[in-house]
Order: C-alpha cells, then structure tokens, then sequence
C-alpha cells in the first residue's frame, strides 16, 4: 500500500491534527457509491468520506513513546423530507444537497423560495472512535479527546492483584482502569485489547470483563 509521511506540528494543546476536512460548501459534491452527487461528510459516500482524526501522547514508559488516535465523523448531513420539500417546489435533484448545507434554493418554477427549516428532519449525531494503544496513565490531552467517544478501544494487560507498582514498572493498565476511564469519559462502549499471555482461557475472559464492568 502507498503510504505518505509528513511532519504535524503538535498544537498548544498537545494534540496533532492528522486530517481536518474544511467546511463543506456547494463546491464539495461528490458521487457516491450509489451513483448520487453526495456531500463530504454524508455517510453514504463510503470509502471517499472525510474524517476528522486526532491524536496525543499516552504515558507507557520512559524513553517510549506511545499514541492514542481518535476518528470523528463531521456531523452528518441533515435528511430530507422529500414529500414536503415537492409539495413546496421542489423535486429531487441537487437542490436537497444545498438545503442539507443550510442555504435557501428557489423552487423549480422559480416562483419561490424554500428555506432549509421547511424541510429537513432531525438532527444526526457525529459518531467518535478512540484507541488507545500501550500506557500505564492517559494524559489530559489525550483524555480530552476520548471524552464522549461511542467507542473505546482500551488495553487491559494487567490485573487489579497485580497492583499499582506493577502499572508503573510495565507500563501497562488494568480492565479495571479502563472500565472507570470510559465511564467517566463518557464513553459508550469500552472494548478490551492487549490481554497478557495468561490471559486466554475463557474463566479470564470473563474476569476481565467483570473487573472492567
């Protein structure tokens, strides 16, 4: 695979913008999947969406640096109410794309204006992943950036009985950590990766997840 490397500056905040999509206007449509002219941040436009990625230092050991990455979704599109927006003026065509964009179109006769309060439907949600990769403690950076994620990905290689000190020798984390880390960052689903070698059967498994609930 073709792989392209540039330097990030990292911002004030820690933090390093890996990709920001600008703001969508008219000039953004693009074909979907499915043959129709889509905007950037609609989630039928498959493989060419743009995404916002993110990503701070994590604490693993000294001399070692680690990373966690999150994945946002801009905010989708607003749907249409096609039924509506025809008994207005205007049938489908383009024109939906400039009103999910928030911008007036004149109907199709010309004889009027439709505003995009007229016809969209509710509000979609932006959907956020967070992984986190090896660490002993996440910073406030990258703590920030989880805050809210739907899902967490988290290592849990340790357990609790192995106590603190083993934590920060390793540089690992425990189920436990990553069950109270999601949940005040208002994540909500934490998935558990990085299980230690011992951790394989079944009986385990099921500990961990008891640890992390």
């Amino acid at each position: 695979p073709r792989v392209r490397r540039s330097y990030l500056q990292r911002n004030e905040d820690q933090v390093w913008i890996i990709d920001k999509p600008a703001t969508v206007n008219r000039d953004m449509l693009k074909k979907g999947e499915d043959g129709f002219n889509r905007l950037p941040n609609d989630v039928n436009l498959g493989k060419n969406r743009r995404l916002i990625i993110k990503a701070a230092e994590l604490d693993h050991l000294g001399g070692v640096q680690t990373f966690g990455y999150t994945v946002e979704e801009q905010t989708p599109p607003r749907n249409i109410d096609a039924k509506k927006a025809t008994e207005l003026g205007v049938n489908p065509s383009d024109k939906y794309n400039l009103l999910k964009m928030g911008e007036s179109v004149p109907t199709d006769d010309g004889t009027g204006v439709v505003e995009p309060e007229q016809v969209l439907l509710e509000e979609l949600r932006a959907r956020k992943l967070a992984v986190l990769s090896d660490h002993r403690r996440v910073p406030p950076p990258m703590a920030g950036l989880c805050r809210n994620a739907d899902f967490l990905v988290h290592e849990a290689t340790l357990r609790m009985e192995d106590g603190v000190d083993k934590i920060k020798i390793r540089g690992h984390n425990t189920a436990e950590n990553a069950g109270m880390f999601g949940g005040d960052m208002g994540c909500e689903v934490v998935a558990l990766n990085h299980f230690a070698s011992k951790a394989i059967s079944e009986e385990v498994i099921e500990s961990l997840l008891a640890e992390a609930r």
